[in-house]
């Protein structure tokens, strides 16, 4: 995918770098989910010939890799405005959304975990396109996310090559993110163009 490789190499100049930048989320309130992309992207992020998993390596942070990745984007002008929904009457808390990050992330990095899935509150987390359904996000507000995750994965202390692996399996998410009908939002401008 000529896109995928435009969006690791902007992200590995970012790592060179040391940026430090936020990160995205997403809300999940349905209670129905499909599939377990998760657990595949974990497989391929995990241990090779013997190798221990990212989740052996970076398990004890994910909660504050999920943490600083929420208050990144809770806090990007570009990125917040598509997540408003987050604490509102109807939609998922903050608390709720971490919890399921975490499950996410767990078996991102091939910890014991399918996500879609049940996660440590006791509350089914769902599908990364049901999630996102309605958000309106264009594949630029992706991108943003994806290169502001790998800042705060830079800044937590995970190494390069271990933020490359990771980003190639967000980036393999992209699909079910990205809005066929996407919508202009930004707080930057104080709001114009919303």
């Amino acid at each position: 995918m000529k896109r995928s490789g435009a969006i690791l190499g902007a992200m590995a100049m970012v790592l060179a770098a040391g940026t430090w930048m936020g990160a995205c989320s997403s809300d999940s309130n349905n209670a129905t989910g499909a599939g377990g992309k998760g657990g595949a992207a974990g497989a391929a992020a995990g241990a090779a010939g013997g190798q221990a998993t990212l989740y052996e390596k970076y398990g004890a942070a994910i909660p504050k890799v999920v943490d600083d990745a929420v208050a990144g984007v809770l806090a990007d002008c570009e990125i917040a405005p598509y997540f408003a929904v987050v604490g509102a009457t109807g939609h998922d808390s903050v608390a709720r959304l971490k919890s399921c990050l975490r499950l996410q992330f767990t078996a991102l990095f091939g910890g014991p975990a399918t996500y879609p899935g049940v996660n440590d509150e006791g509350d089914t987390c769902v599908d990364m396109a049901s999630i996102h359904a309605g958000l309106g996000i264009p594949g630029p507000i992706f991108d943003k996310f994806v290169m502001d995750f790998g800042g705060v994965l830079k800044a937590d202390g995970v190494a390069d090559a271990d933020i490359a692996t990771i980003a190639g399996a967000v980036t393999g998410l992209q699909p079910q993110i990205v809005s066929t009908s996407p919508l202009q939002k930004s707080a930057c401008d104080g709001g114009a163009g919303q």
